[in-house]
């Protein structure tokens, strides 16, 4: 009787935690209709520069976030491909980090044009401004 109690105060409290509906910090749903992943991925394989796409989405605990890598094709700016990328990724899920790397000529190449922890929503936010965005770079400006 007396483990009754706290087990039955964890159970509403693990209960409660899951139940929360998403990553959206204040419970609301997004503005806006996300673009299917599948859809975003075949989008950022028509981009000049791109050879081939591995990405995909991660819903693992602690940050959700679209993952992996694309290989960009030797003499393009692999800058400018990986901001398109990442864009274009803005148009997708609602408030999810994004971790993608080039390879280019068998070199692996991180995004640079974001501060500190590049990937997280405020500094995509900061760069390509609210979601869900329309797929295209800021200016350098």
């Amino acid at each position: 009787m007396t483990l009754r109690l706290p087990l039955l105060l964890l159970g509403v409290l693990l209960l409660a935690a899951c139940s929360s509906g998403g990553s959206d910090s204040d419970g609301s749903a997004p503005s806006y209709r996300p673009v299917p992943d599948d859809e975003l991925y075949a989008r950022i394989a028509q981009l000049p520069g791109v050879e081939a796409v591995d990405i995909r989405y991660d819903d693992t605990w602690p940050e959700s976030k679209y993952r992996g890598e694309i290989t960009i094709e030797s003499g393009a700016d692999p800058q400018a491909v990986l901001d398109a990328t990442y864009a274009v990724l803005r148009q997708g899920r609602p408030d999810v980090a994004i971790s993608v790397r080039g390879v280019q000529d068998r070199t692996s190449i991180s995004f640079d044009l974001l501060d500190g922890r590049s990937g997280i929503p405020a500094n995509l936010e900061k760069r390509y401004g609210p979601q869900p965005g329309d797929g295209t770079p800021p200016g350098d400006g």
